[in-house]
């Protein structure tokens, strides 16, 4: 009778635990019924590694502790309430003993335990993603072969078709799309087109019916030798795999760039002074960014640095009275490559000296109140006129001098007969006489 009475108190106290489950009492509900047995799904599955999946929970009584045979490869959370969502990770230890050619997996168990202590196990095989079954392959190049080379590598300035190829397991994965990445490397992904031609850092390929991707890499010219990273994303399962290759780079080959004008001369109008001004000059076939910088303080350049391609320099020479003869103008990329542009400046020409000045006629008669002109010529060819006779007065307009009597003269007076009339261009003179009436009228 003691043993019935334990055994009838331990039935009162799972029944009351049950109710409390419930919600009698107070207490929170649960999320199964009472009486349904604990059951996890799958029993046995294969879950791919990076693809979410699903561990379905039913029956028993929740709260739930979860635990991994490999936590590593599968992790789990450690209390659930219900189903939920794992993503594997990739294996790198598979199953000891599988078949050749078999589907590389990672047995793991996974403990699902309720809060009366029922407990399921359930075996997960943790399968290698697919696309670590792909192999990045370089098919054809514009690339010259190295000597005694059996492969295909990406060059400086060279395109290269690059494939990657599904053989994990046996199964094709045609018709799918594809995502490329540049991770790491000084390359990108050339699509030619009809009309346009697309350079970028990603590009999205569909696979073809045996499983092949196939994309165009491009690399810039001048790129030292390095390594490469290359990300290929499964579009469809969000699933991605690196692939790492070498650039063969162009440290070995100096790039040749060239200056366009590579020489300006600047001419002054006359001897007195330097030729001064400015002037563009393009520079090619290197790699931005292009810097130039001048050894001559009259002569100037701007930008010092230019990303553009191919890059643009404004040469500028000040008027002063040294002339820069060839004076460098020092442009490099940014391979270290170089070029070098020459500026030259020049006085101009001796001026020829003018043919002297002089007048016709240089003798001239004038009645009162009449004029008379004269010419003159050589010279500098700016000149002034004065008179020596306080009743003749003389003019200049270009090249003609007219000399005038004025008449009347005041009441009584009486003036010289003759007049000089002087000329001049600043520098020399000549002299015009007049003769005149002494009195006027």
């Amino acid at each position: 009778m003691k043993f019935q009475s334990f055994a009838n108190l331990g039935y009162a106290v799972a029944v009351s635990l049950l109710v409390a489950a419930c919600g009698g009492g107070g207490g929170s509900p649960v999320n199964q019924l009472v009486g349904t047995a604990l059951d996890v799904a799958p029993a046995n599955g294969t879950f791919y590694a990076g693809v979410p999946a699903t561990i379905s929970v039913t029956g028993g009584h929740s709260p739930y502790l979860i635990a991994s045979s490999e936590p590593g490869i599968l992790p789990v959370p450690s209390r659930v309430e219900g189903s939920f969502e794992v993503v594997p990770n990739n294996p790198g230890v598979v199953d000891i003993g599988l078949a050749p050619g078999a589907l590389p997996i990672r047995s793991v168990n996974v403990t699902v335990r309720d809060s009366l202590g029922a407990v399921v196990t359930i075996a997960i095989k943790v399968a290698q993603n697919f696309l670590t079954g792909y192999r990045l392959v370089f098919v054809t190049s514009t690339c010259a072969a190295a000597a005694g080379a059996t492969s295909v590598t990406p060059c400086a300035g060279g395109d290269t078709a690059v494939q990657l190829a599904a053989v994990s397991n046996g199964s094709l994965h045609g018709n799918e799309a594809f995502r490329l990445e540049v991770v790491r490397g000084q390359f990108a992904f050339y699509t030619p087109d009809s009309s346009t031609s697309v350079i970028s850092n990603s590009v999205t390929v569909t696979s073809d019916h045996e499983g092949k991707i196939t994309a165009i890499i491009r690399v810039p010219s001048g790129v030292p030798p390095q390594i490469a990273i290359v990300r290929v994303v499964h579009i469809a399962s969000g699933t991605s795999t690196e692939q790492v290759f070498t650039i063969s780079g162009a440290v070995n080959t100096p790039l040749t760039l060239t200056a366009i004008p590579a020489t300006f001369t600047f001419t002054a109008a006359d001897s007195t002074s330097c030729g001064s001004g400015s002037g563009d000059f393009f520079v090619f076939d290197g790699v931005p960014p292009y810097m130039a910088v001048s050894s001559n303080s009259a002569v100037g350049v701007t930008p010092t640095s230019t990303g553009s391609q191919p890059g643009r320099f404004t040469i500028t020479v000040a008027n002063g009275a040294a002339c820069p003869n060839a004076a460098p103008v020092i442009v490099t990329d940014s391979q270290g490559n170089r070029v070098t542009v020459t500026v030259t400046s020049l006085r101009g020409p001796t001026a020829t000296p003018p043919p002297p000045l002089a007048v016709a006629p240089n003798s001239i008669t004038l009645a009162c109140g009449t004029s008379g002109s004269v010419s003159v010529v050589g010279g500098s060819g700016s000149y002034s006129v004065t008179s020596s006779h306080p009743q003749v007065n003389a003019t200049v307009s270009g090249r003609t001098i007219t000399i005038t009597r004025v008449a009347p003269d005041p009441v009584g007076s009486t003036f010289p007969t003759t007049a000089s009339i002087s000329v001049t261009d600043g520098s020399t003179a000549q002299v015009v006489t007049a003769t005149v009436p002494a009195t006027c009228p």
